[in-house]
């Protein structure tokens, strides 16, 4: 069964911060090393110093960017450039967002979560995880003893019964960030409606959505405190961002492939394999990337149920790929295509920032291909929310990088301070 609690969040105070977009980030995953350069030097007290610290020459057991994240915590609290709210709460989430010409309202809400281990049949994760991040972000768990950002989460609610506990009368935060996006941050103290919330949580299935890496380290991080202490605090809950996967502001764009650093003779054996494996139509390059990326996704997004991709490799034409063999139940796109990758690369594998990237527009994709800063992209449609849950329920996981859930939610907005116990 789910168990969710308000909590007192720690927040920027607006009474010595009066402009959120210099302190705030996108999730730290999604943060190039030349982005996180600008936030560094966009305020002295930018989040990124406690998420996405940097390592300096003569850091070592004692001394490094975990150690450095913990006394900004810890120091930005004591002279109130952060502050702890006074009492529990539950707060709303509000994003207003434009794509593709269309606006559209997100709202969710966060609160803490009983921690539930992974195959209890409550918490499902969509993607497969990495070892690296996770060691990198249980290091910054235990030194700073904080949730910096919420884990992201989707469930269930097809009546739409929940949002009318969600209208709030308090507002914490209002402002648009460099991308256009609306953010608004709002408090549920109303003993009543933080009860129903509550109850009305308390059936669902959770499926997560962004975090997968931060929600294994916070199990991690809790066993380890078990073992350590009889009287554990706030290591058993963690901060989470509830969204109703029945609201129709819920974006998932497609991750599209980009490799390069491949030799000649392993690009000529993908050029003379794929065929093997698809249904292959050229299309002629026409000018503009413009009505060449709409053409493409368009032709891919069409197949239904049908692994379907578009290949560009620098020349005048464009290929849509139709998979010609019939896919498992629950294959996903981009297992599909991992797996025929590694066939036709003889198990290589493609490390990210080396031999492959990725991208999530399209249109940037082949100008990049196109530019020849890489060799070829494989374009993918965006996975759908019935098909994450369906391969959730199975028990089975994605590869990692399947699905780009937008907009990404702020980092630095909320946090929560697990000293605090729950």
């Amino acid at each position: 069964m789910l168990e969710i609690r308000p909590f007192p969040a720690v927040i920027y105070n607006s009474d010595k911060i009066d402009d959120l977009t210099k302190v705030t980030t996108p999730p730290y995953d999604v943060i190039s090393p030349q982005e996180q350069d600008f936030y560094y030097t966009l305020d002295p007290y930018n989040i990124i110093r406690i998420i996405l610290g940097k390592d300096f020459p003569g850091d070592n057991h004692e001394e490094n960017k975990y150690s450095r994240a913990a006394r900004f915590f810890r120091e930005w609290l004591k002279v109130g450039i952060l502050k702890k709210e006074k009492d529990p709460a539950i707060y709303v989430y509000d994003q207003e967002y434009t794509l593709r010409g269309k606006r559209k309202k997100r709202r969710g809400f966060m609160a803490l979560m009983r921690l539930e281990d992974l195959g209890s049949g409550v918490v499902f994760p969509h993607e497969e995880t990495f070892p690296g991040p996770e060691e990198d972000r249980l290091m910054l768990l235990k030194n700073c003893h904080a949730n910096l950002s919420p884990i992201f989460s989707l469930y269930s609610n097809p009546s739409f019964s929940l949002d009318e506990c969600l209208k709030v009368s308090e507002t914490l935060a209002n402002f648009k960030d460099r991308d256009g996006v609306e953010h608004r941050l709002g408090r549920i103290r109303d003993e009543d409606k933080i009860i129903r919330i509550c109850q009305m949580m308390k059936d669902k299935k959770i499926f997560i959505a962004d975090g997968h890496h931060r929600y294994k380290t916070a199990l991690a991080f809790r066993n380890e405190e078990r073992g350590r202490s009889s009287s554990p605090r706030g290591e058993g809950f963690v901060l989470m961002y509830f969204l109703n996967m029945e609201s129709d502001a819920v974006t998932v764009l497609p991750v599209h492939r980009m490799l390069r650093n491949l030799s000649s003779e392993e690009l000529a054996r993908i050029k003379s394999r794929i065929k093997d494996f698809f249904r292959v139509q050229i299309l002629e390059r026409k000018e503009g990337e413009r009505a060449a990326e709409k053409e493409i996704m368009q032709m891919i997004g069409i197949a239904e149920g049908t692994p379907r991709f578009g290949m560009y490799l620098g020349d005048d034409k464009y290929y849509v790929l139709t998979l010609k063999r019939k896919p498992s139940l629950w294959e996903v796109d981009s297992a599909v295509l991992n797996g025929i990758l590694k066939e036709i690369l003889k198990n290589k594998t493609l490390r990210k920032g080396e031999e492959i990237d990725f991208v999530k527009d399209a249109r940037q994709a082949l100008n990049l291909v196109e530019k020849g800063t890489y060799q070829m992209t494989l374009l993918l449609k965006p996975l759908s929310l019935k098909k994450l849950k369906e391969v959730c329920l199975s028990g089975r996981t994605m590869p990692p990088k399947t699905s780009y859930f937008y907009p990404k939610l702020l980092t630095g907005l909320l946090m929560r301070d697990l000293k605090d116990g729950v």
